[in-house]
């Protein structure tokens, strides 16, 4: 039995692409949105010979949520902000013990679906994984491939991951600013032997990758959530992101106001429409398909021992983060659409790709989906 893809937000410019991606590769996926024309158009174009099902609904009513997602289903969002659109969707495919994978990238959203929602998904028989695009997967390949490479040759105590690209991002420029002061907004977090709070934006580390030294900024993200798991010597983890350039000293150095920013009421909620308006709104058409073809997603993973001598180093270059995004949560969605929701020893709960699909499976797809690795083990 194929399992139901419900793509919610397939309307949008995250959506579309992902939606384009499933159909190439031989899926049908329900498109879910709250324009009945657009959903139609978007159908009609996709499989011309033979449209794909529509479903009208808007994701702030819980009610027709609850009603529409069952346990056999597979839940794609794309829908973000998810901290306010996504949450209502992510809880009813908790609650059903239905596989549910998103385009988030917010890390207080990703932290509350672990933290808040992990538990019931398991009692459920739910596999819930936020975050499966730019933003995390190919960090959390890299880490944990870098963790494994690094075993061989001595006890891994710290590991570092740094996202960056070249061309078109996730967010820069104007957009990226709005991002990160929305983010340097909410409570931050690391890791330091369990996951601990840390201010966002508090450290920069420099990665030569892409044949470049790029310099990256501290924030939450799902690696922290993860990949400690992997390895029961890991005592120190953090994650950087390089969106701004030569300006990232300054916003680290500007994020050390966020919390004051953050005591004045409505401040987060006023950052959030800021971001949006940024962005374009929140189904903005986003960039051109000739700016996306140029991008490139660059991502860099190093683990180090007590000593501070690097184990293993690890990097990946491949698509831009937008068509990356739309491959990791095509190919994801597939798999989940062709293996029972109750089969045997499959791990329910809230996951990491690691854990939802085994480090080899993970390999295979980003080797798919056009991301190249090199492997630099250091000693030994």
């Amino acid at each position: 039995m194929t399992r139901r893809i419900l793509q919610i937000g397939a309307t949008g410019h995250t959506g579309a692409l992902t939606a384009a991606a499933l159909v190439a590769a031989g899926e049908r996926p329900v498109l879910v949105g709250r324009d009945a024309d657009a959903l139609t158009a978007a159908a009609q174009k996709l499989a011309p010979d033979r449209p794909l099902e529509t479903l009208v609904l808007d994701v702030t009513d819980v009610g027709a949520l609850r009603r529409t997602i069952g346990g056999d289903d597979v839940v794609l969002s794309t829908v973000g902000r998810f901290p306010d659109r996504g949450r209502p969707v992510v809880e009813a495919a908790a609650e059903a013990g239905a596989s549910y994978l998103d385009s988030s990238w917010e890390p207080g959203y990703i932290r509350w679906v672990f933290d808040k929602l992990g538990r019931r998904a398991q009692v459920r028989g739910a596999r819930l994984m936020p975050g499966f695009g730019y933003d995390y997967v190919p960090g959390q390949l890299a880490g944990a491939w870098a963790l494994e490479s690094a075993a061989e040759v001595g006890i891994p105590f710290r590991l570092e991951v740094g996202y960056f690209c070249d061309g078109v991002c996730r967010a820069s420029g104007a957009r990226g600013l709005a991002a990160v002061t929305e983010t340097a907004l909410e409570p931050g977090f690391t890791f330091r032997g369990r996951v601990c709070e840390d201010r966002p934006a508090a450290r920069t580390a420099e990665f030569e990758i892409g044949g470049h030294t790029r310099v990256g900024l501290s924030t939450g993200s799902a690696e922290h959530l993860t990949l400690p798991e992997l390895a029961p010597s890991l005592s120190e983890l953090d994650v950087y992101q390089g969106w701004f350039g030569w300006a990232t000293e300054i916003v680290s150095k500007l994020s050390v106001l966020g919390p004051v920013i953050a005591g004045v009421p409505g401040s987060r909620a006023l950052a959030g429409r800021i971001s949006t308006l940024l962005a374009g709104g929140p189904d903005s058409e986003g960039p051109s398909a000739e700016a996306m073809a140029q991008g490139r997603s660059l991502v860099a993973a190093r683990v180090t021992d007590t000593g501070g001598t690097v184990l293993a180093a690890l990097d990946l270059e491949g698509p831009g983060p937008y068509p990356l995004t739309a491959q990791s949560l095509a190919w994801a969605a597939a798999v989940e659409a062709h293996t029972g929701p109750k089969t045997v020893h499959r791990r329910v709960g809230a996951l990491g790709p690691v854990q939802a699909f085994g480090l080899d499976a993970l390999r295979d797809a980003a080797t798919q989906a056009g991301l190249e690795a090199q492997v630099v083990t250091a000693a030994g």
